[in-house]
């Protein structure tokens, strides 16, 4: 079995599929659309990483041992701000959105 996951702008979707491709389940985790001014969009991180979680501890369930493969896509052309250490200083600035 294999999982792909989805990481778009309205929330997180993650398939399960068999060796021949056949849908075996399905699950969306949704993430807040920050708008902070007129244009901004911006999202948190760790909302992103927590969505995903959920997202594949139902997926999984019942299929424990099952995965052989995770593939993983995301959003493009977005801005995450890291410090020194790695971690994320403010919310993502979305590809979306149009401030100046």
């Amino acid at each position: 079995m294999y999982i792909g996951i989805d990481l778009g702008t309205s929330g997180v979707k993650a398939s399960l599929v068999d060796k021949e491709g056949n849908l075996i389940a399905s699950e969306t985790e949704t993430y807040e659309l920050l708008m902070p001014k007129p244009l901004w969009t911006e999202q948190k991180p760790d909302d992103w990483y927590e969505a995903v979680l959920r997202a594949l501890k139902k997926l999984v369930k019942g299929h424990e041992g099952e995965i052989s493969a995770i593939s993983f896509s995301g959003q493009m052309h977005g801005l995450v701000v890291l410090d020194e250490n790695d971690s994320v200083i403010r919310p993502a600035i979305l590809w979306n959105e149009e401030r100046k």
